[in-house]
């Protein structure tokens, strides 16, 4: 078994004291668009505390968001929180650590997470919605950081090798994985790039400047799709095909069928929610699930 050292906060550390953790809240924001223009209002807190709140992702309907919480150094679990009702319910409640909740594509009512085990290893399981039975889904595998699915077999991975990471497409059926980058360069945020089973990453040049990637999981083939702003390495594709970015607390998108190649300024919440980064948007693209921070990115 290969010796992880991090936890997955988004922040990959060691030797931890609470002071270092980042404080992140988690905002739902009203997405509308009329006559070819983007508009976002309404944002809503949905966390309230002073310790980490990540990883928002919708459900298949929309009608709810999961997310990590983690309240010490120590120990991570998961919620949920129901749109409509305004309510927020604990998912797990394990010695264990759970991150990364996402719907399973071929599965009506279960989550895929990462789970750091007693023995420090990082794996991939599933669970029911109410965090029970949880099985492994890639025994073989115990240091994976981050994924996202790109339909019922496939995924993107992030996993780690003690040289930067290395980036995987993994396949369930046979469990066999084909290396995309090898030694780091690539960023945290995966997702699957709408109407297709296509990979998008984030890759860092030389200077650290960061461009958003399009992997062809068919020909295996590499492409840019647009640089980021500087200082931004995350990002969320809507369903039309846009994709969303947070810089300075202020929201942005880029149209990928438009021939402008411009970041379009969508609201400014640099007064309400303050920075934001890591986002989600839902299956319908009518709400964005943003993470907000103080102080530096984490």
């Amino acid at each position: 078994m290969k010796k992880v050292i991090a936890f997955i906060g988004f922040i990959f550390v060691s030797n931890l004291t609470f002071g270092q953790i980042k404080t992140t809240e988690i905002w739902l924001i009203d997405l509308m668009q009329s006559d070819g223009k983007v508009s976002a209002k309404n944002e809503l807190k949905v966390t309230n505390n002073d310790y980490y709140d990540n990883q928002p992702c919708f459900s298949k309907d929309g009608s709810m968001i999961w997310y990590a919480s983690m309240p010490d150094t120590t120990q991570s679990d998961l919620f949920s929180y129901n749109l409509k009702l305004k309510e927020t319910k604990q998912v797990t409640n394990t010695p264990e650590s759970e991150y990364q909740p996402f719907p399973i594509p071929f599965y009506k009512d279960k989550l895929s997470i990462v789970r750091v085990d007693a023995d420090g290893a990082q794996r991939f399981y599933q669970i029911e919605m109410d965090g029970s039975e949880p099985a492994t889904l890639l025994p073989n595998e115990d240091s994976i950081a981050y994924y996202c699915w790109m339909n019922d077999t496939t995924l993107g991975m992030y996993i780690l090798n003690g040289v930067g990471g290395a980036l995987h497409q993994y396949d369930l059926i046979p469990q066999q994985s084909i290396l995309i980058m090898p030694n780091g360069g690539f960023g945290r945020c995966l997702a699957k790039i709408p109407g297709s089973d296509n990979l998008s990453y984030v890759k860092f040049d030389a200077d650290k400047k960061a461009s958003v990637m399009k992997f062809d999981f068919v020909d295996q083939t590499r492409t840019i799709i647009i640089e980021m702003p500087e200082g931004v390495e995350d990002y969320a594709w809507a369903p039309d095909g846009k994709i969303y970015i947070g810089n300075k607390g202020k929201l942005f998108y880029y149209d990928v069928k438009s021939e402008t190649g411009q970041w379009a300024e969508v609201a400014d919440f640099s007064k309400s929610i303050g920075n934001f980064y890591r986002m989600a948007i839902s299956p319908k693209g009518d709400k964005i699930a943003v993470v907000s921070y103080k102080g530096e990115r984490p």
